[in-house]
């Protein structure tokens, strides 16, 4: 199972992610901004980060984007309820993935259990862009740009 962050400005939903997760069997992390997520990222070992794009003090591309995060994560999901989610762009040695709101938890403990599955490739910190993922109904993958 993984260890996971969950970023998130309103409580109840660190608090629903954190539920769902942890009956999966996932250790779960609560942070609620971007500032509290990179002190946690940087002092313990997450595998997954779940975040919020739209927070106070610092959001989710902005903490995603910090070089030194992506380098022990195995994917970042970035959870948004911003129409324009498929233009979202961010900087990260990790898989990204966009799912927008309002989702299921079959929708996020799904698109989990499929990146556990998968190896993480590491291939170095590149620009990603959108591209439709196959394998994961309802999200969408950030893939780098070929």
């Amino acid at each position: 199972m993984a260890r996971i962050l969950t970023v998130d400005d309103q409580l109840h939903m660190t608090c629903v992610m954190a539920r769902w997760l942890g009956r999966q069997g996932h250790t779960v992390v609560r942070a609620e901004n971007g500032k509290v997520a990179l002190e946690l990222l940087r002092a313990e070992p997450i595998d997954i980060l779940v975040t919020d794009v739209d927070m106070p003090e610092m959001d989710g591309l902005t903490l995603a984007g910090h070089s030194d995060v992506g380098q022990q994560l195995r994917a970042v999901i970035l959870v948004t309820g911003r129409p324009d989610y498929k233009e979202l762009r961010v900087r990260c040695r990790a898989e990204v993935h966009v799912l927008p709101k309002p989702f299921s938890p079959d929708r996020l403990t799904h698109l989990i259990g499929e990146i556990l599955q998968r190896e993480s490739p590491q291939d170095g910190r590149r620009t990603r862009r959108l591209k439709a993922a196959h394998d994961s109904p309802g999200s969408l993958c950030l893939a780098a740009a070929t």
